[in-house]
C-alpha cells in the first residue's frame, strides 16, 4: 500500500481533508455508550440541518455502501401488495430494478439509453396505466455517464398522481441542487464518500417524517436493511447493530465543514470545477458523451480520442498522480469518466487539464496510445 496521495477522480470516494482523515483517529468506544449516542445523534442532526428539512425529515443511519440504503429504502417502503416503477437510464436504475427483483417487488420499468433523461410524462402515463404502483424509484445523478434525470418535475407528476418518490441522490446530494422536500418525494438516500466529503461506509435515508409511521409493524423483507426498525432504535439514542463508530466520527467532521462552506457554496465549487475541466478537455479535443443540458456538474463522460486506449491513459494519468475512471460496460471501450467532486479546487481542474495534455503528447510520441 503505497502513502502516495493521489487526486482521485473516480466518483467516490473522493478526496477527503487531512481534519475529516484525522477524526478517524479517536480513542476506541463502545458503540452502546452515550458518548457515541451522543455522535449519532449530532450527525442525524447535522444532515436534515444542512439542508433545511430538520422540522419535516429525519436522517436514518446504515453502516455499508451507498446500495445498502438504496436497497433499505426499497425493501421497505413498497407495500406488499403494490408495486414499483422504476426509472432505467444507467447502471444504478438497473440496480434499483435488481433490487426490486430479489426482494420479490413487482417493478415496471421505464428503460431509455445511458444519455437520455426520463421524461416526467413517460412517468405519468406509467402511473395512469398501472393503478397498483404506490412509489416511483430514480437516480437524480447516473453516474455512469454524468446524466441528471429530472428528479423534481418527476416528482410533481408523481405527487399529481397521488403516488410517492424514492431517490438515489448517493452522487448528487450536497453537489447538486435538490430539493429534498418537495411535495412527492419520500425518500432520499445518499453516502458519505461522495459529495459530502466524508470516509466510505456510512450510508443513510433521508426519510419523511410523514412517511414513516406506514412502515409500521409492516413485515420485514429484510433483517439489517429494515428502515423501519433503524429509524425506531436511531430516534432512542440506539443502534439495532454494531456500526462504524471511527467513520461516524469522521463524518460528523465532514458535516462541520459543510456547514463553514456552505451547501450552496459548494454545489458552486463543483459547477465551477467541471466548467474548467470540460474547456480544457475540449481545447485537447475531447468531446463529451451526455447532451448539453442533462449534465451533472460533478462527473464528465468524455469520449476517447481516435486511436487512444483506456487502459494507457489510465496509466500514464496515474503516473501523474490522478486517477480517472472507466466507462462501464461497453462504454469502457469509447469513452471515460472524470468526476470533480470532494476537495478538489477549479485550480486542482486546471492541473487536471495540465496532465492530460502531458499524457496525450507522451502517449503520442511513443505510440503508446
Amino acid at each position: 500500500m503505497t502513502e502516495r496521495e493521489w487526486i482521485l477522480l473516480n466518483p467516490g470516494p473522493a478526496n477527503t481533508s487531512p481534519r475529516v482523515r484525522q477524526a478517524l483517529v479517536m480513542p476506541d468506544l463502545c458503540h452502546r455508550e452515550p458518548e457515541f449516542f451522543e455522535v449519532m445523534r449530532d450527525v442525524r442532526q447535522r444532515l436534515v440541518a444542512s439542508l433545511g428539512v430538520a422540522s419535516t425529515h429525519a436522517a436514518v443511519l446504515f453502516t455499508g455502501s451507498g446500495t445498502a440504503a438504496v436497497e433499505a429504502a426499497i425493501a421497505s417502503v413498497v407495500p406488499p401488495e403494490r408495486a414499483l416503477l422504476v426509472v432505467d437510464n444507467g447502471v444504478y436504475g438497473d440496480r434499483m430494478r435488481r433490487i426490486a427483483r430479489a426482494h420479490r417487488i413487482p417493478a415496471e420499468v421505464l428503460s431509455y439509453d445511458v444519455t437520455t433523461p426520463v421524461p416526467p410524462a413517460d412517468v405519468a402515463r406509467a402511473l395512469r396505466e398501472h393503478p397498483e404502483i404506490s412509489h416511483v424509484a430514480l437516480v437524480h445523478h447516473e453516474t455512469t455517464t454524468g446524466l441528471l434525470n429530472p428528479v423534481e418535475a418527476v416528482a410533481d407528476v408523481a405527487a399529481a398522481a397521488g403516488r410517492r418518490v424514492i431517490v438515489d441522490a448517493m452522487s448528487s446530494l450536497f453537489g447538486e441542487p435538490l430539493d429534498v422536500a418537495r411535495d412527492g418525494i419520500d425518500f432520499v438516500t445518499a453516502s458519505a464518500n461522495k459529495c459530502l466529503q466524508a470516509i466510505p461506509g456510512i450510508a443513510f435515508v433521508l426519510a419523511r417524517r410523514a412517511a414513516l409511521p406506514a412502515l409500521e409493524g409492516r413485515p420485514a423483507r429484510s433483517v439489517y436493511l429494515d428502515l423501519a426498525g433503524h429509524f425506531t432504535t436511531q430516534e432512542q439514542d440506539n443502534t439495532p447493530f454494531t456500526p462504524a463508530v471511527q467513520v461516524l466520527h469522521a463524518m460528523r467532521e465532514a458535516l462541520l465543514e459543510l456547514a463553514e462552506e456552505g451547501v450552496a457554496a459548494r454545489v458552486a465549487r463543483y459547477a465551477e470545477n467541471a466548467r474548467v475541466l470540460r474547456r480544457g478537455m475540449a481545447a485537447l479535443g475531447f468531446s463529451i458523451l451526455v447532451p448539453e443540458g442533462a449534465r451533472s456538474s460533478i462527473l464528465t463522460t468524455f469520449r476517447l480520442l481516435p486511436g487512444l486506449t483506456y487502459d494507457a491513459l489510465h496509466d500514464a494519468m496515474k503516473r501523474r498522480g490522478y486517477v480517472i475512471y472507466a466507462g462501464q460496460g461497453q462504454i469502457r471501450t469509447y469513452a471515460f469518466r472524470v468526476a470533480n467532486m470532494g476537495t478538489l479546487t477549479p485550480k486542482d481542474m486546471d492541473a487536471v487539464v495540465t496532465a492530460f495534455a502531458e499524457c496525450l503528447r507522451e502517449l503520442r510520441s511513443s505510440g503508446a496510445s
